[in-house]
């Protein structure tokens, strides 16, 4: 749903549009190594464990967040090992993103809203400076003590940057992200694979 003579401002996700991501090779990876008869992971929103959430909005660190993991799913696996597994769903940035951002840049105002948490984000930040570079903000879930698809989320980062939402255009890969921007008049698009992005960019420019 996006109408471009009216769109101003992108608010983009980082995981799965921008940066490469594998939960699903994680999650299967954690599960491998559950108990017999433990229960099984699903990172779906409706799902989850809660620590998920927590971690992303900063409420618990990662070695709280490694350790509830173990004990909830009952992981035979030491907690650096646990650690590891959910660095390595982080693959790197996307072919392109950089030298896109620069171009977008040059007719949107463009702002970042990710859920992640700050383990993460102190890996791959080096990485995503070259695309971070062309952003007017950047908004981290840990930081804000919120998640998405809350809507609080979105209109927190909606009123910081001044943008109307019907002059915004949210791209994202998580369906239930995008319905719940739709659901406060923001335009979306919403990520299914990777091949989306281009159509994307030749509809924006």
């Amino acid at each position: 749903m996006m109408n471009k003579a009216s769109i101003r401002h992108l608010l983009l996700d980082l995981g799965g549009v921008l940066y490469e991501i594998d939960i699903a090779k994680t999650v299967q990876t954690y599960n491998g190594l559950r108990h017999p008869g433990a229960p099984e992971i699903d990172y779906s929103k409706a799902s989850q464990h809660a620590f998920f959430d927590q971690l992303d909005q900063g409420k618990i660190e990662i070695d709280d967040f490694a350790k509830g993991l173990r004990d909830a799913y009952q992981l035979d696996a030491e907690l650096d090992l646990v650690k590891q597994i959910w660095m390595d769903l982080l693959i790197g940035v996307l072919p392109g993103r950089a030298d896109d951002m620069e171009q977008l840049a040059q007719y949107y105002n463009i702002a970042l809203l990710s859920n992640t948490s700050r383990f993460h984000h102190d890996f791959y930040r080096e990485a995503c400076d070259p695309m971070f570079r062309h952003m007017d903000h950047l908004f981290f879930s840990f930081d804000m003590g919120l998640r998405k698809p809350d809507a609080e989320i979105y209109l927190a980062a909606l009123t910081q940057m001044g943008w109307k939402a019907e002059e915004t255009l949210f791209v994202d890969d998580s369906w239930t992200n995008i319905e719940a921007a739709q659901q406060l008049g923001i335009q979306t698009y919403w990520m299914e694979t990777h091949d989306h992005w281009q159509g994307l960019m030749t509809a924006l420019v």
